[in-house]
């Protein structure tokens, strides 16, 4: 997995983030339109959502993800502003 330091991470200004968002978004509703589920990662306010793939492990993914978060973020990684689930239930 890369990280970025902060020296070279770019502010995105709320407009380019709408715009990534937005395209996650459309390729994760693609997906789904032929798979009908998704993997999804959810703690504190962090929520991933993965298409299943015989490319990637998704389980390895996300213990990775989880494993960076929490060497980044410790306990804070818990905290939430009451997150609700949203969509249908994934299986």
């Amino acid at each position: 997995m890369t990280d970025l330091s902060s020296e070279e991470r770019e502010n995105l200004s709320s407009a380019e983030m709408m715009m990534a968002r937005d395209l996650m978004e459309s390729k994760i509703r693609e997906a789904k339109a032929s798979t009908k589920m998704t993997d999804l990662l959810m703690i504190g306010n962090f929520r991933m959502e993965l298409v299943p793939t015989t490319e990637r492990d998704n389980a390895t993914t996300f213990r990775e993800v989880l494993t960076f978060l929490h060497e980044n973020y410790g306990d804070e990684l818990l905290k939430t502003d009451n997150p609700v689930p949203q969509g249908a239930m994934h299986g």
